[in-house]
């Protein structure tokens, strides 16, 4: 992760705690019907959800939503959210996360500071989903 994105997501945690306008709650949706996969980058269009990963302080999935043969959105169903400090932690680094995945089109993207279990699962079930997706 580059250092102006280190210094955002502390900047951002500092001014205040962001909610989380596209991540779903709740369980998950049961994958799509999978498509040919299109050679561009290599993935099959639906919604492939990752395995549940242990986190520490709770587990987090995350369903991959795949649209021509791209990794459009991360959903996020489920992560550690029963306390205050959790979910505070959590409202900062998942969007952060996504926004990287989605802009790598893969899974390996950097851990986030101070949110180190959270971001470990998210990479683990993430490149479930995208094992499911053909990548």
């Amino acid at each position: 992760m580059k250092s102006r994105t280190r210094k955002r997501i502390a900047a951002t945690a500092m001014a205040s705690a962001m909610t989380i306008g596209t991540l779903a709650y709740g369980a998950g949706t049961l994958p799509g019907p999978r498509v040919a996969r299109t050679a561009a980058y290599g993935f099959s269009d639906g919604r492939f959800i990752g395995r549940r990963e242990y986190a520490y302080y709770g587990f987090v999935q995350v369903t991959a939503i795949v649209r021509n043969g791209k990794l459009t959105d991360i959903q996020v169903p489920e992560f550690p959210n029963d306390n205050g400090r959790s979910r505070y932690i959590n409202d900062i680094a998942l969007p952060y996360l996504i926004q990287e995945a989605v802009s790598a089109q893969k899974a390996r993207v950097d851990l986030i500071s101070g949110a180190t279990f959270t971001s470990a699962a998210f990479v683990k079930s993430l490149e479930g989903a995208l094992a499911r997706a053909g990548k």
